[in-house]
């Protein structure tokens, strides 16, 4: 599993990167560490996909990339600002990308969000820009090296966490030899880096729009800006301590599901007992893996992998928390009828990370903020018998101990409350950010509201906001008074559990 990475690529990199402090005007030195720059503004327009055309601003700022060491090199930061209408505007929204480090990043698919984020901006300026170390960043600590576990036998927690440790170790190492300060990279430097480009924008005030690690960088923004924060709307919420998933967590919501099955008229007279043929599935499959055909999504080809009870944990848990969780009970019933295609699937690509699928600055973001000892014995304790095992976390945090990570703890500690005003949404059905997460969230926040999705996921927008869930968050951020503005407890979406 070396690297490929030529000498001609990593010179490449290095001037991608170089600053050239000449080329640019120092806004703000207000203290030790706060120096930002401004790249001059000059207009932009997102087509979007349904052919609406948004005139704005595009542009990048430049700040420090480790702010504890004064020498530390500047790294660049990209934005694009649509500016309101409106005469008589609130503060501008800026939008927190989820992640950490989604590929394509939030300034590179503008044109598939813009239309529904320009809902949000009829008393407000929208603010979108890339997280550092990602996407049009630069910058961006792209894993261009790769690892293949065979396909021939199940996979196994060792072979796993052992390739996936030397997967991240080769591209921290490759970082660090280019003089990548990755200390720097973490949800508080994050935090600064909104604080600077909020400063470079010439704002008093900001709304926060976020969700799932949006969520979390909005909440920290909070803690250590709190009067820079108008107010804010945060969805699939994760707080400052919840990276780390907890397993029990991801149980109930099985068992919700499996509740759902039983209430389907047509669904309960197949599956009797939905948590049941999970159950009997996983022991079926740690007894006696399955060899199944898979499309190679690589060359086209029908290949055959085996699959056993780790890769069933691992792909009901990450489907379990989506939209797509109303698909598992019909794909259970075809493993139990002898097809097990959507599980040899999904299983490839487990198996495998071939160049540029994923980055650093995630592993090292949730690693920094999976500070709390606690939380990870907690975790663990949980995952001795529960039915998925530690699933949702996977590999993820097997790898923090190889990189350089700042110390998080006091600034993710939970001890502070704060009057921002504050919307929560979370999905009933979402194993990832479990409703669980909003109670514990708002429970810091004097003057906060906990909306819920009935039957809704971690991917609340998609399922719900063309219907009724965009009025009610537009409706909270244009708000003169956000806190005498009428939300209900609850809303639904539709359930469709797939039959067939």
């Amino acid at each position: 599993m070396a690297i490929e990475y030529s000498n001609q690529n990593r010179s490449m990199k290095n001037k991608i990167t170089h600053v050239l402090a000449s080329f640019f005007l120092i806004l703000s030195c207000k203290g030790q560490n706060e120096s930002y720059a401004l790249k001059s503004m000059e207009p932009h327009t997102v087509v979007a996909n349904d052919g609406k055309s948004f005139l704005g601003e595009i542009g990048s700022i430049q700040v420090l990339e480790n702010r504890d060491n004064p020498k530390s090199r500047l790294i660049e930061i990209p934005f694009f600002r649509l500016k309101t209408k409106s005469s008589n505007p609130l503060p501008p929204i800026f939008v927190l990308e989820g992640g950490p480090g989604d590929n394509p990043s939030i300034m590179q698919k503008m044109e598939d969000i813009i239309t529904p984020i320009s809902l949000f901006g009829s008393r407000s300026d929208i603010v979108l820009f890339d997280q550092r170390g990602n996407g049009n960043s630069s910058p961006s600590l792209s894993c261009e090296n790769s690892f293949s576990l065979p396909l021939g036998v199940q996979l196994d927690q060792e072979s796993f966490t052992k390739a996936y440790r030397t997967y991240i170790q080769e591209c921290s190492f490759y970082w660090q030899e280019g003089n990548s300060d990755l200390q720097g990279y973490n949800v508080v430097s994050m935090t600064d880096d909104i604080e600077a480009l909020r400063k470079a924008l010439d704002y008093e005030k900001i709304i926060l729009f976020g969700g799932s690690f949006g969520s979390h960088l909005g909440i920290t923004y909070i803690k250590r800006y709190p009067n820079q924060v108008d107010r804010a709307s945060l969805d699939s919420p994760e707080g400052l301590q919840h990276t780390i998933k907890l397993p029990y967590e991801v149980d109930k919501v099985l068992v919700q599901l499996s509740d759902l099955v039983k209430a389907d008229s047509v669904l309960s007279k197949k599956i009797p007992s939905f948590i049941s043929l999970v159950k009997e599935t996983l022991n079926n499959l740690d007894k006696n893996p399955v060899r199944s055909k898979a499309l190679d999504p690589e060359t086209g080809k029908e290949i055959e992998i085996v699959v056993g009870k780790l890769d069933l944990q691992l792909a009901t848990a990450m489907t379990l928390g989506r939209m797509g969780y109303r698909e598992l009970p019909y794909y259970y019933l075809q493993m139990k009828s002898g097809d097990y295609s959507w599980l040899a699937n999904r299983s490839i690509g487990l198996r495998r990370a071939n160049g540029n699928i994923g980055n650093l600055m995630a592993s090292l973001t949730d690693c920094s903020s999976s500070i709390t000892t606690k939380r990870k014995e907690e975790a663990s304790r949980q995952a001795e018998d529960a039915i998925l095992g530690d699933a949702l976390n996977n590999v993820i945090f097997e790898v923090c101990d190889l990189l350089p990570l700042k110390d998080l703890n006091n600034e993710l500690e939970t001890n502070f409350t704060s009057k921002v005003p504050l919307l929560v949404i979370c999905g009933s059905q979402d194993a990832r950010t479990p409703i669980r997460n909003g109670m514990e969230v708002i429970s810091n926040f004097e003057n906060s509201r906990l909306l819920i999705v009935k039957n809704g996921s971690h991917d609340l927008f998609p399922e719900a906001f063309d219907n009724n869930l965009a009025p009610l968050i537009v409706g909270f951020l244009s708000a003169d008074y956000p806190l005498k503005y009428p939300l209900p407890m609850q809303i639904e979406t539709a359930l469709n559990l797939r039959i067939d």
